[in-house]
């Protein structure tokens, strides 16, 4: 009996008849309410991931203080109270950065590394640590530990202090257990002795404790003073007894540094955000602690906290807007679902209105069978969104989730509004209700002018807060604006452009193009949302692709002004026969020499700054990629730095150095930066020839797609001086280092699957409005079939009457996503990812152009697909006795 009245039941019925469309609807709710929660979820674990990155294996917060002699034993005279100022500095820590940080490892070390008195090939220097930390990560494999014990009685003036070093140390400079070292220090007259008693080991050279301690395990090399001398540096390890004896002893300096490692993976966005808040807390309460010597707080994370978090802001501005585009795209899917369906119920509720049931009644049936499709497909959309754990659930999607399933419920409300007349008027069919009959309202249109004011409106508001603005919700909501604006203003124009075209297409011999004009427009109101969802699905692609050139051409032409060629390879002074043998490199087609000067001064004598000899019009020839090189008639040019220092202004004045001859100097224009030259540094450019016959380059910019590198290395050391430093740096180096960051990797992924999603919808809406709309395309092709329609010419038609609500969406939208970049202004600023260069602007590739191509003639084959699929309709079933 109760499967009887079920069946019976008006909502089995309803929901029988209407399976498709209510099929649709769910499945469309369920796959944006996983995207919903998916897409936010990864972005925000690439901001994460990028966090991480940012911050690095290497990266630690310590505490350092200095002191000399008498008064470093009498502050610091043991291990516990080295300890005990440990555990002080931690307990000062803020929340955020005691959540990150690992146990405190103190150190002691002199303050200056010690010369090692001899002859040797090349100077060596010694610093004396004192790690208590590392006893527990080392073993010994020769000798003993030292052990210093403080004299008990009169004494020699410079006890001999006992260390130990690395094996490896040990065996590269030839020390052996029991080896005796004499060490100066420039700031003391006395020297210190040493007897290596140990040489030791690392239990685990991977362990992290050794990342900031390389000396400490292997020899290293030092660059010191300014002619560049190449040292020998190594570390030995003291025990507390030697600490105690050199500062008792002598008037060393020593650095004290209480060591707080970061894990690894611990900062994330939030914490990054609170991090770089706290670090100025922190590092004013132990500036301010009494009761010990001035100690301050260094550390890498500021830099590269302040790094990350500038990439976070542009990637929030750039991304939100993408995706808040793509929820509106996915928002206007559902709406014309839901709203096609409210047009297969619209007879319906006509005839129940029109038989007595109440607007009470309408809703529970119209606004029931709604949430049947909608609430349960977004609830399990979430749940597989949460299941994919792409990252971590952002509480802004499960909101957005929730309003798009209240907009669609609330349409249906709309629906039974509708038929508040009451009668069989409402259910359809007496009213034309297209795009050219008709006629907008007076509210129709002040809420039309309401909306292009907000929208133009937003775009001044953002404009003005600037890069500023993050991940403000009134930025990501502007292309929106600026879509639906956009797309008010294509509807209202769309009637004009279809009635234009009808008396032009009268005139043609065929009923194809008229009577697909036609059909397209008599499509209702209801079928005038595509074009809205069409136009903003394409500014997504078109916003996405002009912004992911605009970051790729950015970052290659960053390459190039930071390397100034391919290759960039100096020392600090070269042969001049460099040139020739670089040129016979393999894979080098042009090379251009380059001699920098430094310590140049003006007259007066004013603050020093740099000269680059270079041939401006060879170097532009070889290297037309470089940007920001300005026309020089003359080879000359200056930095704003360098103009502020010498203040010559267009008059000519006299450069000099002890390395060159005076020159005559009068700049032809203003340079900001050039390669090598860090930003903002002081420097002129003059001719090559400007040094005279016998000048030598320092650096040489050399051009080639394959280079032999290994080649020109030899060259270079071949060339260089002995014992001068070489450097060789590859413009394929620098730009991965900017394109190999997570976040940017985050920003290309998100921007394709934007484009892509996108499209997806598009796609979705068009074939939502052929199928719905298939059964009247078959009785009006079944018409057509009695007076002769081919089979060739009702696919013609099927292209016809989608062809011109696809075009104008498209192309409005594609234009208005390749000017939202220069639109939103400040907001989109890619410097973070490029070195600080300015990302311009910049036309799509051929790839996007192509996709653009693809997407659109994928929808024709969709409308295509649909007339094949409903080609083959009964005659009896279309057509009426009489027609």
């Amino acid at each position: 009996m109760m499967r009887r009245a079920l069946h019976a039941g008006p909502w089995f019925r309803l929901a029988r008849s209407q399976w498709a469309p209510l099929t649709a609807l769910a499945v469309l709710t369920l796959v944006t309410a996983l995207l919903a929660v998916a897409v936010p979820a990864a972005t925000a674990a690439g901001y994460d991931r990028d966090a991480t990155a940012a911050v690095g294996t290497d990266a630690d917060l310590r505490v350092v203080g200095q002191a000399k002699g008498a008064g470093a034993s009498s502050a610091v005279p043991n291990m516990g109270a080295l300890t005990a100022n440990a555990f002080t500095w931690q307990q000062l820590l803020p929340g955020s950065l005691r959540t990150v940080t690992g146990p405190p490892e103190a150190s002691v070390a002199l303050t200056n590394p010690q010369g090692i008195g001899g002859e040797f090939a090349q100077p060596r220097e010694l610093a004396l640590d004192w790690e208590p930390e590392a006893d527990q990560r080392i073993r010994i494999v020769a000798g003993r530990p030292p052990v210093n014990e403080p004299p008990q009685g009169p004494g020699p003036s410079t006890p001999e202090i006992q260390v130990m070093v690395s094996q490896r140390y040990a065996d590269a400079m030839g020390y052996k257990a029991g080896a005796r070292l004499t060490l100066f220090d420039e700031d003391t007259p006395e020297p210190l002795h040493v007897r290596i008693t140990g040489l030791y080991a690392p239990v685990n050279p991977r362990d992290t404790f050794w990342a900031s301690r390389v000396s400490v395990l292997q020899p290293t090399e030092r660059i010191v003073g300014r002619e560049g001398t190449r040292v020998a540096h190594g570390t030995a390890l003291m025990d507390a007894g030697g600490y105690t004896m050199i500062a008792a002893g002598s008037q060393r300096g020593f650095t004290f540094t209480w060591r707080f490692p970061v894990r690894t993976g611990a900062v994330d966005t939030g914490r990054a955000r609170t991090i770089a808040a706290d670090l100025d807390s922190y590092r004013a309460a132990v500036q301010g602690r009494p009761g010990l010597f001035a100690c301050t707080v260094d550390t890498p994370l500021e830099g590269r906290l302040d790094a990350f978090l500038g990439r976070l802001r542009t990637a929030r501005s750039v991304l939100g807007m993408a995706l808040a585009a793509l929820l509106a795209v996915g928002a206007g899917v559902l709406l014309l679902a839901a709203g096609l369906l409210g047009e297969r119920l619209r007879p319906v509720l006509g005839t129940m209105r029109a038989r007595g049931a109440s607007l009470r009644q309408l809703a529970r049936y119209a606004g029931g069978l709604t949430a049947l499709a909608v609430v349960p497909a977004a609830a399990a959309g979430s749940a597989a969104g949460l299941l994919l754990d792409t990252g971590p659930p952002q509480a802004s999607s499960f909101s957005a989730v929730a309003a798009l399933a209240v907009v669609v419920l609330a349409l249906s409300g709309a629906m039974v509004l509708r038929e508040r007349g009451g009668g069989l008027g409402s259910a359809g069919g007496a009213r034309r209700d297209d795009f050219t009959a008709a006629r907008p309202s007076a509210r129709r249109l002040v809420l039309d002018l309401l909306l292009v004011v907000v929208a133009v409106a937003g775009v001044v508001v953002l404009r003005q807060r600037g890069g500023a603005s993050g991940g403000d919700p009134l930025v990501a909501a502007v292309p929106v604006l600026l879509g639906a604006a956009l797309g008010m203003l294509v509807l209202r124009a769309y009637p004009y452009l279809l009635r234009a075209a009808a008396p032009l297409l009268r005139r043609g011999r065929g009923a194809v193009w008229f009577v697909g004009l036609a059909r397209a427009s008599r499509q209702s109101v209801i079928g005038a949302l595509p074009l809205v969802i069409l136009l903003l699905a394409a500014a997504v692609a078109g916003f996405s692709a002009t912004v992911d050139a605009a970051l790729r051409h950015g970052q290659v032409r960053a390459s190039y002004s930071v390397v100034g060629g391919d290759v960039r390879a100096g020392s600090t002074g070269l042969d001049p026969g460099v040139v020739a043998k670089a040129r016979a490199v393999k894979g080098v087609t042009a090379v251009v020499p380059a001699r920098v000067v430094q310590q140049v001064t003006g007259p007066g004598e004013p603050a020093p700054i740099t000269v680059v000899g270079i041939d401006l019009d060879a170097y532009r020839a070889a290297f037309p990629g470089v940007p920001g090189i300005p026309d020089a008639p003359h080879g000359q040019l200056v930095s704003p730095g360098a103009a502020g220092i010498l203040d010559s202004g267009s008059k000519a004045v006299t450069l000099s150095s002890h390395y060159i001859d005076p020159f005559r100097f009068k700049p032809d224009a203003t340079i900001e930066r050039f390669p090598s030259m860090d930003t903002g540094s002081a420097f002129v450019v003059v001719p090559y020839k400007t040094f005279g016959s016998g000048n030598y380059p320092t650096e040489l910019f050399v051009r080639g797609d394959h280079v032999d590198v290994a080649a020109l290395r030899k060259v270079l050391d071949a060339a260089a001086p002995k014992g001068a430093p070489r450097d060789v740096q590859l413009r394929r180096d620098v730009l991965h280092g900017m394109t190999a960051v997570p976040m940017v990797d985050l920003v290309h992924r998100t921007f394709r699957n934007a484009a892509l999603i996108g499209g997806g919808y598009g796609l979705l809406a068009v074939l939502l409005v052929l199928v719905v709309g298939a059964r009247a395309r078959g009785r009006t092709v079944a018409h057509l079939r009695v007076l002769g329609l081919n089979r060739r010419q009702s696919r013609a038609l099927a292209l016809v009457e989608i062809a011109p609500v696809l075009l104008c969406a498209v192309a409005a939208g594609w234009i208005l996503g390749l000017l939202l970049p220069e639109i939103t202004g400040p907001v989109v600023d890619l410097r973070s990812y490029t070195s600080g260069f300015t990302a311009t602007g910049h036309t799509p590739g051929t790839a996007a152009l192509l996709g653009l191509l693809a997407a659109l003639l994928l929808a024709a084959a969709a409308a295509l697909a649909v007339d094949r699929a409903f080609d083959r309709p009964a005659l009896g079933d279309v057509l009426r006795t009489g027609d």
